[in-house]
């Protein structure tokens, strides 16, 4: 099981939230790969903890869908969800739709401001081409919209749905620039100003449908890992 060559110093003692936070990283991003065991006493040895919540972890990321305990026998990564796209990116571009709506007339100059800032730091991660930075950088736009909106049922739905879609975004964004997604941000800021409901949700529903149909062909094409 391949994992990061050492753990930073400041997080010799880290807690359970960042345990989980780390390992839903490297399944994302393929540190854990599709398949591959899982040993809970290798993780614990890297973090320094004992197996106690490595396990508790591990119960989580099953509940998760990110992997399988095969009790007796040994825990895998789970497969990525190729099979049922739309499942997870229609209640997330509900969702979504929905946050930005509350937004609009919540927002600030400031958060405008900080808006734009995000979806500079996203382009420039699209033109470095580095996925990881991209995907994080998008994820950090639509966190923002979230926060405006203030609304935690819905803050707390998109983060479920977040952990099952990062993984598919992370492998359209390693091969496939998202020029379409920077201008639905740019097009959702301009609504945010104005005051539009209307042409922010807009946006925001032809950003998520860009992205699901994108994954779909991609995965109809040639597959996606």
């Amino acid at each position: 099981m391949p994992l990061p060559n050492s753990l930073n110093e400041e997080n010799r003692q880290p807690t359970k939230a960042y345990i989980l936070e780390t390992m839903q990283h490297w399944i994302t991003v393929m540190q854990l790969r599709p398949g591959e065991k899982i040993s809970d006493t290798e993780i614990a040895e890297y973090f320094n903890v004992s197996r106690t919540p490595v396990r508790e972890v591990l119960k989580m990321l099953e509940q998760q869908k990110l992997i399988y305990i095969y009790p007796g026998r040994s825990t895998v990564v789970a497969d990525l969800a190729l099979d049922d796209i739309e499942s997870y990116y229609l209640p997330m571009q509900t969702l979504q739709c929905l946050a930005v709506r509350l937004a609009v007339n919540k927002a600030t100059s400031t958060d405008i401001a900080e808006l734009e800032a995000l979806n500079a730091q996203f382009g420039e991660a699209m033109d470095n081409g580095d996925a990881e930075s991209i995907l994080m950088a998008d994820r950090n736009f639509h966190d923002k919209i979230l926060e405006i909106a203030g609304n935690e049922y819905v803050d707390e739905f998109c983060s479920a749905l977040w952990v099952r879609i990062a993984r598919l975004d992370y492998m359209f964004f390693r091969d496939n620039t998202m020029g379409t997604s920077y201008n639905d941000h740019r097009l959702m800021i301009e609504s945010f100003r104005i005051k539009d409901p209307f042409g922010a949700e807009l946006a925001m529903k032809n950003n998520w449908n860009y992205s699901m149909l994108a994954v779909k062909a991609a995965v109809s094409r040639d597959g996606i890992i």
